[in-house]
């Protein structure tokens, strides 16, 4: 019996305490934030590059299109 209680006050003090929850909670939250916020800002960037290509490579894609049915025959 004395080992066991032995075992359980050599744990005791590495456990973690409701403010300790509550520290980490908030450090968490405060990294999701900022994971959000640049996430939310590289996928606005990589939306517009692909807006950008899209509008260059298109008219090409008609153009090219258009050529080959005009001089087909």
């Amino acid at each position: 019996m004395e080992i066991r209680l032995a075992r359980l006050e050599a744990i005791v003090p590495s456990l973690a305490t409701r403010e300790d929850f509550a520290c980490l909670e908030t450090r968490m939250n405060a990294s999701i934030s900022r994971v959000e916020a640049t996430l939310h800002s590289e996928m606005t960037k990589l939306t517009w590059r692909i807006v950008a290509l899209l509008a260059g490579l298109l008219p090409s894609l008609f153009v090219a299109a258009v050529y080959v049915v005009k001089h087909a025959n």
